[in-house]
C-alpha cells in the first residue's frame, strides 16, 4: 500500500521517481492507476493502437520486487511510458502505423525499447502514428486540451498520451518536426536530438536523411532523463554517434546569463505560417530569456525557407526503405503508402541532387549563424488551433494546407541534423490551447538547449498547466 496519494494528471517523472525509490509509492499501484486512466479516456482521445495491461502489470510487480531488494535502476524504474507505433517491440503488436492494425511481428525490439526496459521503464501501450495513414487526411487521435483539435503530427498519439497522463513519457519520431509539433500542440517538452544521437535500429526510418526518435515529456528535466537513457552508441545503427553517455541534468540550474540567443527576422518564421496571437506569445517568451540574462540579437536565415520543399524532394528514400523492410504482398495490402512510393520512384535523380545542394547551402547558413549565437529561438512549427479533420486553415488572411505548415519552421533542424527542443511558452484561443517555443542548437549541444529551456520553464507557469479531462 502506497504511503502517498498522487495526482496523475499533474505527475512528472522527476516527482514520482524518488517516491518509487523510497517505496513511498508502489509501481504496481502507479501502473494500475495509469491503465485505469487509459481505459477511461481512450474512447475520447483514440490515441492507443495497443494497450499492454498484462505485460505492464507483470513488469510493475518485477519493479516492486527489485526496488524492495535494493536493486533500484534509476529514475525510470517503475515509470509507465508509451511508444509511437512505428517502433518495433518483439512480442507486442507493432503496426508501423497501418490503420488496419496489422501486426508485422518484428523479430527483435528496437534498441531504444530495449534501453528503456533495461532502465526499468514500463511500457503501457503503443500509440497512434500518422505515418502509415493518409498524410493529408484527418488526424487519427484527439488533443486532450480540446478534443475537437489536433494534438499535432505525426507523433500524434505520443502528444495526446503524455498530455493526458496516459504514461509519463512517450517516444515519438521526427522526420521534419514530428516530435516538436505534437509537443507544441499538446503543451509538452519535445526533443529532436542531434542526428545519430538516438539509435534508429528497429525504428521506422523511411527518410534516411532525417528520421530520428525523440522523447516527449511534461518537463525539461523529465526529458533530460529520457535522453540520458536513449543517447548511447549503437553499433546496429550505421548513423549512431560514438559518444559516451552524458548526464544532461548536470548544469540545468546554472542559468543562462550571457548565453547568446539569435532570433530570426525572416518572414517564413513569423508572418508566413504563424498567427498574430502565436507571434505575440512567442515574442513575449523570448523577452523572458532576455530578462534571465541571455543576450538576444536578430539573425537572418533566408535559405532555411526552402526546408519544406527540400524535405519533399527526399521522397526517393521512402520506396527504398519500404522495399528493404516489407514484402511485396505487405506493400500491396497497404494502399496508404502507394502514392508516396509512386512519387518517390518517379522523382528524378537530378531533383534529388539539387535538393542535396540546396541542403548544403542551408546547413552552411545555419552553421554560420550558430557561430555568432549559441541558440536560435523561434516559434515551434505547429498547427495551433486546427481541428483534427482540418484540410486548410486561414493564416493572416491566407488559406494554407493545415498539417504541412508545421514543417516550414521545424524542417531546418531536421534537415541539417541539429538538436532542437520545444518547450511550452503560453496559451491562446481563449487560453485553451498551448503554444511552443523552439530552441535550435549546435550538434551535440543538447545540454545547452536543456539549460536554456529549463531556465525559461522555471521562470514561467506553463509547464504546470494541464488539460481538464
Amino acid at each position: 500500500m502506497s504511503k502517498v496519494d498522487i495526482d496523475l494528471a499533474s505527475a512528472t517523472i522527476t516527482e514520482i521517481s524518488p517516491l518509487l525509490r523510497q517505496r513511498d509509492l508502489s509501481p504496481v499501484e502507479l501502473v494500475a492507476a495509469t491503465l485505469e486512466r487509459i481505459d477511461a479516456l481512450q474512447s475520447r482521445l483514440l490515441c492507443f493502437t495497443t494497450v499492454t495491461p498484462e505485460y505492464a502489470m507483470q513488469r510493475a510487480r518485477e519493479a516492486e520486487r527489485d526496488i524492495a531488494r535494493g536493486q533500484y535502476r534509476g529514475p525510470l524504474h517503475g515509470i509507465p511510458y508509451t511508444l509511437k507505433d512505428v517502433i518495433a517491440t518483439k512480442g507486442i503488436r507493432t503496426t508501423f502505423g497501418n490503420p488496419k492494425g496489422v501486426d508485422y511481428q518484428p523479430q527483435e525490439s528496437a534498441t531504444l525499447h530495449t534501453l528503456l526496459e533495461a532502465a526499468g521503464g514500463i511500457l503501457v501501450g503503443k500509440v497512434v502514428s500518422e505515418i502509415g495513414r493518409e498524410s493529408t487526411g484527418p488526424v487519427g487521435c484527439r488533443n486532450p486540451w480540446d478534443i475537437t483539435r489536433s494534438p499535432g503530427t505525426s507523433s500524434s498519439g505520443s502528444g495526446a498520451a503524455v498530455a493526458a497522463a496516459l504514461g509519463l513519457a512517450s517516444i515519438g519520431t521526427d522526420t521534419g518536426g514530428s516530435v516538436r509539433h505534437p509537443a507544441s500542440n499538446s503543451g509538452l517538452v519535445g526533443m529532436k536530438a542531434t542526428f545519430g544521437r538516438i539509435s534508429r535500429c528497429g525504428v521506422w526510418a523511411a527518410c534516411w536523411s532525417t528520421d530520428q526518435a525523440g522523447p516527449l515529456t511534461r518537463t525539461v528535466e523529465d526529458n533530460a532523463i529520457l535522453l540520458e537513457i536513449l543517447g548511447v552508441y549503437d553499433p546496429k545503427d550505421p548513423v549512431s554517434i560514438h559518444q559516451p553517455p552524458y548526464d544532461y541534468r548536470t548544469g540545468l540550474q546554472d542559468g543562462i546569463k550571457g548565453v547568446r540567443v539569435g532570433v530570426p527576422v525572416d518572414d517564413w518564421v513569423w508572418r508566413d505560417w504563424l498567427s498574430t496571437e502565436e507571434e505575440t506569445v512567442v515574442r513575449r517568451a523570448i523577452g523572458v530569456l532576455e530578462a534571465l540574462g541571455a543576450s538576444v540579437t536578430a539573425v537572418r536565415l533566408p535559405r532555411a525557407a526552402d526546408a519544406h520543399a527540400t524535405l519533399a524532394t527526399l521522397a526517393p528514400e521512402t520506396p527504398v526503405y519500404i522495399d528493404d523492410h516489407f514484402t511485396k504482398e505487405q506493400v500491396d495490402a497497404w494502399p496508404e503508402h502507394h502514392s508516396t512510393i509512386t512519387r518517390g520512384c518517379e522523382q528524378s535523380f537530378a531533383d534529388y541532387l539539387h535538393a542535396q545542394q540546396t541542403l548544403a547551402y542551408m546547413r552552411q547558413e545555419i552553421v554560420a549563424v550558430l557561430q555568432e549565437v549559441d541558440v536560435v529561438a523561434m516559434p515551434t512549427g505547429s498547427t495551433f488551433g486546427d481541428t483534427w479533420d482540418a484540410e486548410t486553415v486561414v493564416i493572416r488572411g491566407r488559406e494554407v494546407p493545415a498539417r504541412s505548415r508545421a514543417v516550414y519552421r521545424n524542417g531546418p533542424a531536421s534537415l541539417v541534423g541539429h538538436p532542437a527542443v520545444s518547450v511550452p511558452c503560453g496559451v491562446g484561443m481563449g487560453e485553451t490551447l498551448p503554444i511552443g517555443l523552439m530552441l535550435h542548437g549546435r550538434p551535440l549541444e543538447e545540454a545547452l538547449l536543456y539549460r536554456v529551456a529549463y531556465a525559461y520553464e522555471q521562470a514561467t507557469e506553463w509547464h504546470g498547466r494541464h488539460p481538464a479531462l
